[in-house]
């Protein structure tokens, strides 16, 4: 079905399907009702309910590019006949999209390189906890590395599968009782299984509490090398005042809040990387340099109160 979809290209129905149930209950939802505006979060999730019939009153909440999606499957696809179908299919979504930007009353874009359209606006993503934690005390911890994130989802997983394979078995040759713990939930027991057997590295799933894992870290990674919208792995480790250490795709979206070894450290690559870590772990006062400008610049720009105006002014724009 979905190579017969790739017929009828610039339909955007043919690339993002309708769930003809749910289209039927939202339609008919909607018509008892007397709205100004329609929302829904992300393009794929609007087309399955049948929204862009009502492209008129409809705001997206786009986040996650599905032209980004495509991209890194089509990096990351093992096989050239994978990579030659989702090559085509960027190609096909970018159209696609553009053709339901232009009809939608209003989209948010987590990028700011992609809110280009004149009925378009950047929308940061937020940390959802607002827990206010001390800077890491070294003489009370122990050189503990921590990853936050759902690892069902595949950048996550193929990104802290990366940095276990080949950034941490550098930074164990410097620092050895270096711990990483992996926290958030994960479907794919092939890498479960692979990171239970490196030493220092252990999986708590989901955990009561984050503020302890937070507390007990003194670095937040981020090895993130696809995907799409913006990290909020690294505003979240902003806010709890942990340096966090990423890549250059992780840091997109960021570069014009964040700069490198002043509120943030990006690798270029595995060996940077590890550099990064092991120097973080063994400067106290660099942890807490770069945790307290990061602290200061995310709160600047990345508050409740920003996000919230930039919602009403965006709408109150669009309703006139």
């Amino acid at each position: 079905m979905k190579f017969l979809r790739m017929l009828s290209p610039l339909n955007p129905y043919a690339m993002f399907p309708k769930n003809k149930r749910c289209a039927k209950i939202v339609k008919e939802f909607i018509h008892k009702g007397n709205y100004d505006l329609i929302v829904c979060r992300y393009i794929p999730e609007a087309m399955r309910c049948g929204l862009l019939e009502f492209a008129n009153i409809l705001v997206i909440d786009v986040d996650d590019n599905p032209c980004d999606v495509e991209r890194t499957a089509a990096r990351t696809s093992r096989t050239w006949r994978n990579r030659m179908y989702h090559r085509y299919r960027v190609a096909i979504i970018e159209k696609v999209v553009d053709k339901i930007q232009r009809a939608c009353r209003f989209t948010f874009y987590a990028n700011p390189a992609q809110a280009t359209y004149k009925n378009s606006a950047y929308l940061p993503n937020i940390p959802f906890y607002e827990y206010d934690l001390p800077l890491v005390k070294y003489t009370q911890t122990n050189p503990r590395l921590l990853f936050v994130g759902n690892m069902s989802y595949g950048p996550n997983a193929q990104g802290v599968d990366k940095f276990v394979e080949n950034v941490f078995p550098l930074i164990r040759q410097q620092i050895l009782n270096v711990e990483l713990h992996l926290v958030g939930g994960c479907n794919q027991q092939a890498y479960l299984d692979k990171w239970s057997e490196i030493k220092g590295v252990k999986y708590m799933g989901f955990v009561e509490d984050l503020k302890d894992e937070y507390r007990e870290a003194r670095i937040v990674v981020v090895p993130i090398y696809g995907g799409a919208g913006t990290n909020i792995k690294v505003l979240e480790a902003m806010q709890m005042r942990r340096p966090c250490v990423t890549t250059t795709y992780g840091v997109r979206g960021f570069s014009e809040y964040f700069a490198d070894n002043k509120e943030i450290l990006i690798a270029e690559d595995d060996a940077a990387f590890a550099e990064k870590v092991v120097a973080l772990l063994n400067d106290e006062k660099q942890n807490h340099d770069i945790a307290t400008k990061a602290y200061s610049a995310m709160k600047a720009n990345f508050s409740r109160k920003a996000f919230n105006e930039i919602v009403k002014q965006s709408l109150l724009n669009t309703t006139c």
